[in-house]
């Protein structure tokens, strides 16, 4: 695809004869990704604390779709169950590796209070 902003994606950052500039980073695409995203523009941003300028490909034309960040409601503790639930889901998660258990616990407490 054609990259706008630039015609180098790296510097050797030397002065004069010495400097050194390429078109290291490319971007394909197939024909089928083409058709879908057509509207779709590459450009190269500036090179901060890099060799290598960033490539940044800009999706036009598309509906963002974010889903919904979970956020416990306070009005949730006024409910008899929610007590007994955030224990019960909090407590049903037993896995080998600790690492994950903090985030294993979160995400099934999330799962259980949205249901």
């Amino acid at each position: 695809m054609p990259i706008s902003g630039g015609a180098f994606t790296w510097s050797n950052h030397r002065c004069d004869d010495e400097d050194i500039l390429e078109k290291l980073d490319r971007v394909l695409c197939s024909p089928g990704w083409n058709i879908l995203f057509p509207k779709t523009m590459v450009m190269l941003d500036i090179a901060i604390g890099s060799d290598h300028a960033p490539v940044i490909i800009q999706l036009q034309g598309l509906k963002k779709m974010y889903k919904k960040e979970f956020q416990f409601e306070s009005k949730w503790l006024l409910e008899v169950d929610c007590t007994s639930t955030v224990q019960g889901s909090w407590e049903s998660v037993s896995q080998p590796r600790n690492s994950h258990l903090f985030g294993s616990k979160l995400r099934r407490t999330k799962c259980t209070l949205i249901r």
